[in-house]
């Protein structure tokens, strides 16, 4: 076996784990949904969103990692919780 099929065998095993860990965080909707409905917050909680992207941009710039591809991947995580959020709510826009 090459360095670079190695290599690629170690990127795909990565990958699982981020979509394992992705699956974990957009599962944890429907106990986000409940606290936010005994809270009274609403599902999309741009102070909350804005916490996130801001932890995110910090941990990305200790790791040296590019800020605008690091805020928008954890944008896209947020907006998939809102959907997930939406959807458990009954007013999510799949039919």
């Amino acid at each position: 076996m090459s360095e670079l099929e190695d290599v690629r065998r170690e990127i795909e095993e990565i990958d699982g784990e981020i979509l394992a860990l992705i699956d974990r965080r957009v599962n944890l909707a429907e106990r986000v949904l409940e606290s936010k409905r005994i809270n009274g917050t609403s599902i999309n909680d741009q102070k909350q969103n804005e916490v996130v992207i801001n932890r995110a941009l910090n941990a990305a710039t200790e790791l040296n990692l590019d800020l605008g591809s690091v805020k928008s991947i954890f944008e896209t995580l947020i907006r998939m919780s809102i959907e997930r959020q939406n959807e458990l709510s009954g007013k999510g826009s799949l039919p």
